[in-house]
């Protein structure tokens, strides 16, 4: 039995990247929902246990604990063997904090929370309303440029080089659920790069073991 266990829920797109982070570095691991909140519910006494702020994905190491989803990476590539999740050389692995940080206060903000949760939530009242559809539209146009920035990162393959790395593990699962939203693969298709690694990301056996498979309702929308 594996002494790391991942608490998480199998559709949030940060628990995808710790356990894309454990099959990447070629760990056995334990993934549990159990006492865990579902969307939209206050966090349970068994997660507060482990998180004081009630979010999740949370790492389990024997008796350690550790929550924060970039965290979790690094001490997942620092404290195991196997194919290493981050770049060595000076300069990238700085490139490689950057967009470590832009996933987290800006696309991550941009794409699930500020778009693909309000849409998957929004039923066809919600979504005819005006004040609704300018604020979406509003999101969809600073998604585009966000896409624009990364679509120039992705260049050389993935934001670091020609290597699959932790931002990219980060950012990969906001874009598996921005395509699958209304007008998401048109946003997608403006960015061939990002695109591009999206089809690379998704023939990975990792990506391929922790698809969120989604929903019907969202799978309609697109």
């Amino acid at each position: 039995m594996s002494d790391v266990t991942i608490i998480g829920m199998p559709r949030s797109n940060l628990t995808r990247t710790v356990r894309i982070a454990c099959l990447e570095k070629e760990i056995p691991f334990a993934f549990s929902s159990r006492n865990v909140q579902p969307p939209g519910h206050p966090p349970t006494p068994e997660l507060l246990r482990n998180n004081p702020f009630g979010k999740f994905p949370v790492l389990k190491h024997g008796p350690f604990v550790l929550y924060e989803t970039a965290a979790i990476c690094r001490y997942i590539d620092d404290n195991f063997p196997g194919p290493l999740l981050r770049p060595v050389h000076a300069e990238k692995a700085a490139r490689m904090n950057q967009w470590i940080s832009v996933a987290m206060t800006r696309l991550d903000p941009d794409i699930i929370r500020n778009f693909v949760i309000p849409m998957f939530l929004a039923d066809d009242v919600k979504r005819r309303d005006p004040e609704f559809t300018t604020r979406m539209n509003e999101m969809a146009d600073r998604i585009r440029h966000d896409l624009s920035v990364l679509d120039a990162a992705y260049a050389d393959g993935w934001v670091c080089g020609d290597r699959f790395t932790i931002p990219d593990m980060m950012i990969m699962p906001m874009i598996h659920y921005l395509n699958a939203m209304p007008g998401g693969p048109e946003m997608l298709a403006s960015a061939p790069n990002v695109e591009d690694a999206f089809a690379r990301f998704k023939a990975r056996s990792s990506a391929a073991q922790t698809d969120p498979l989604l929903p019907e309702k969202l799978l309609k929308s697109a």
